[in-house]
Order: structure tokens, then C-alpha cells, then sequence
């Protein structure tokens, strides 16, 4: 509850004596030995708590309770599930003289054991609102604590099968539940901490994209403001040479000073003037390293992209598109297509390119560690639009395309 709803008490030390009291009633009941009675007191409480104790921005009170009362029952089950694997190891063991009270114990461990591991893997996702994906390493380390946990289990029901009574395997199976919980709670912590470390990464690789092209507009400012210092010696050279009669190198002069002046004045690709100084940028990088491109925009409105979302995926896949190409020997092209499509705004950049190799969807980055993040970067961006992107390639050819809602 406390992970999934809103608190309705500002104090914590209110849900601080619930909690105990909860615990301790609930450990009272659980002490008759009652599994009816211990599951109506469950349910009663839980649903007051969930009720009383915490509210939703969409209050929806019925919804809550509800939604409580099948997580109760849903461990209910869970616990059953754990009893039942205990019989059938049992009884494929052909254990029939297991002593009552540590038949009672390992009942309690195998029901525990595999709430736990239910929870974790299953349940905690749908309980927990969080869009941190589960790695394939969380899933892998949860199946090899859960088989150790087995064969532990294992030789303890061995140790039982004469009717014999061991406190100290009973004490050996509380520490596998304490273990459990904590080996489990460490690897969802470490991998929850390993996704937000490469989130960080990149964070740090966007906002260094974003000053690479803060500098490269400053420079661009700089030979503006050198450009315009100089303005009156040009116009007064020019107007020297038409003076002197000299219209032929009046003209050159003033072609020389217009094509000096054409990286710094951005094509009107499209009305977004972010979009439009980009695409001049990087088409002024491409032409400077050999890369014959191609640039189509249709009549689309772009103006909805926040502006770093913008630089972020344009200027990440234009920047792979570049790093890609440059490595050919011989022809290398890059074109761009926007337009529209149905509702949407499509986008693609197709480049020529060597071998790719590909990884969880992904091409693999040659930079090595750190490597790969700008993509992650424009796939998050794409996601804030209820977009798409798809990489993919054909031979030589490397072709992204992204899908944005408008």
C-alpha cells in the first residue's frame, strides 16, 4: 500500500503502531491454527487499512479495497502453492513419518520460500507502479537462489524422513527465509541501480550533445560577429571595384562573400528554426567529409517536439548516420525523408554503411563501454510522443525510422 498508493495521514508514526498492531494481532490468529479464520481477519483488516489509511488523486475507494483483497488472496494462494510442493516432494521422496512439528516448520519455509519468490518475479510488477524493465540477469538470479533453496530444502526433508526432530534444521530454515528475503531484495536494489545508472549515462550524453551544438552555434556567432565587423570594408571594396570599372571582380568579391555567409543562415527546411539550424549543421558536416545527402521535407507542423527533443533525436541518429558513412571508402550518401503519415509524423535516415551487428534490438556500438547510449537516448524522447523507432538494416544499408504522434 505504501509503495502503491497515497498516504492520508501526514504522520508517519501512525502507520508506524498500525503496522505493529497489525502484526501482532495477525501473529495471535495465526497461532489457532485456523486457515479460515486467518484469512477473513487478513482480508477484514486489509480492506479498513487500504480504506482508511490512503486515497488515490482518482478516488476510487472500492477500486482499492478490491484491488488489496486480491493481493491477499493472490498470496494466499502462493503460500498453498509452496504446501502443495512439499507434499508432492514427499511424497515422490516417499517421506511419511515426518515429525509434526517439523512438518509444521518445513510447511511454513516451503510456503514462505515461494511467496517470496512469486512476489519478486511476478507479483511486485504488477503491484508496484514502476517503469524500471526487468533484466534478463534479475530473472537469472532469482532461478539460481530459488534451486539452491531447493536443494537446501531438499536435504533438510531428508534429514526428517525417520520422524526425528532437528531444532537446529528447523533454526537453518527461518535463516534460508531471512536470506531469501534479503538476496532477493539486493538483486531487484542492484538492478534497479544498474538501470539508473545508464539512465544517468544518458542524461550526461544528451546534455553533452546539447553543448557540442551550444558551441558549435557559438562559433557560428563568433565568425557572424567577425563577418559583420568587417561589413563596411566589403561594401566599400566592392563599391571601389565597380567604381573602378572593375565588374567582373566586384561580382567574384561579392559571390566570395555570400558563400562565406550561407553556412550562417539556416535552410528553411521546415517552420521548427531548431530543426532547420540542425539539418543545416549537419549537412554542412557531411558535405565537408564527402557525404553526398539528401534532404525531404514535406509541408509538416514539427512545432509540437520540445526543442531538446529535437537536438536529441536528430541530432543522434544524423551523428550515427555521419560516424557510419565516413568509414566507407567510395560513394557514401545519407537522405533524409519527414513527412506525415495518417496522424503521425515519419521520419527516416537511411545511410550506406559496413557491417552491423546487432544486440537486444540495439546495433552494437564500436565505442565500447558508454557506447550505444545515444540511441537509448532517442528511443526514451521518441516514447514521451507515444512514438516509435525501428532500426534496421539491409546489406550495406542502415535505415532508422521513427513514428510520432502529433
Amino acid at each position: 500500500m505504501n509503495g502503491k498508493y497515497k498516504k492520508s495521514s501526514q504522520s508517519r508514526y501512525v502507520y508506524i503502531v498500525i503496522e505493529t498492531v497489525t502484526v501482532i494481532f495477525t501473529t495471535c490468529i495465526n497461532m489457532l491454527n485456523h486457515s479460515i479464520l486467518n484469512l477473513v481477519v487478513w482480508g477484514v483488516l486489509t480492506g479498513i487499512i487500504a480504506y482508511a489509511l490512503y486515497y488515490e488523486d482518482m478516488d476510487k475507494p472500492l477500486r482499492r479495497i478490491i484491488e488489496c483483497e486480491a493481493l491477499v488472496f493472490c498470496m494466499s494462494v502462493c503460500e498453498s502453492l509452496g504446501v502443495i510442493l512439499l507434499q508432492c516432494i514427499l511424497q515422490a521422496a516417499d517421506i511419511k513419518n515426518v515429525n509434526e512439528t517439523m512438518l509444521y516448520c518445513l510447511e511454513v519455509t516451503f510456503s514462505k520460500v515461494i511467496l517470496i519468490f512469486l512476489y519478486y518475479t511476478f507479483i511486485n510488477r504488477f503491484v508496484k507502479k514502476s517503469d524500471i524493465p526487468y533484466a534478463k540477469t534479475r530473472y537469472i538470479m532469482y532461478g539460481i537462489i530459488l534451486l539452491y533453496n531447493l536443494i537446501n530444502m531438499g536435504v533438510i526433508v531428508e534429514n526428517f524422513k525417520n520422524g526425528e526432530e532437528n531444532y537446529l534444521c528447523a533454526v537453518n530454515m527461518g535463516c534460508i527465509v531471512l536470506a531469501d528475503l534479503y538476496l532477493l531484495y539486493f538483486v531487484k536494489m542492484a538492478d534497479e541501480k544498474n538501470y539508473y545508472e545508464k539512465q544517468l549515462i544518458a542524461l550526461e550524453q544528451q546534455a553533452k550533445v546539447q553543448y557540442e551544438y551550444y558551441l558549435t552555434q557559438t562559433k557560428k556567432y563568433d565568425q557572424t560577429v567577425h563577418i559583420l565587423h568587417d561589413v563596411n570594408k566589403h561594401i566599400k571594396a566592392i563599391e571601389g571595384l565597380y567604381g573602378a570599372e572593375q565588374g567582373n571582380t566586384a561580382g567574384e568579391y561579392a559571390a566570395e562573400i555570400r558563400e562565406l555567409l550561407k553556412p550562417l543562415i539556416p535552410v528553411q527546411y521546415t517552420e521548427n528554426p531548431i530543426l532547420n539550424i540542425l539539418l543545416t549543421d549537419k549537412e554542412s558536416v557531411m558535405r565537408e567529409k564527402g557525404i553526398s545527402v539528401t534532404i525531404k521535407v514535406d509541408n509538416v507542423n514539427l512545432n509540437f517536439l520540445a526543442p531538446i527533443d529535437i537536438t536529441t533525436i536528430f541530432g543522434n541518429l544524423l551523428d550515427n548516420a555521419i560516424e557510419a558513412a565516413e568509414k566507407l571508402e567510395g560513394g557514401k550518401y545519407i537522405s533524409i525523408k519527414i513527412g506525415s503519415y495518417h496522424k503521425m509524423i515519419a521520419a527516416s535516415i537511411e545511410n550506406n554503411c559496413g557491417e552491423v551487428k546487432w544486440k537486444n534490438g540495439f546495433p552494437v556500438s564500436a565505442k565500447g563501454k558508454g557506447g550505444g547510449i545515444g540511441l537509448l537516448n532517442v528511443q526514451s524522447s521518441v516514447k514521451k510522443y507515444d512514438g516509435n523507432l525501428i532500426l534496421k538494416s539491409d546489406g550495406n544499408k542502415f535505415i532508422a525510422e521513427l513514428f510520432l504522434n502529433s
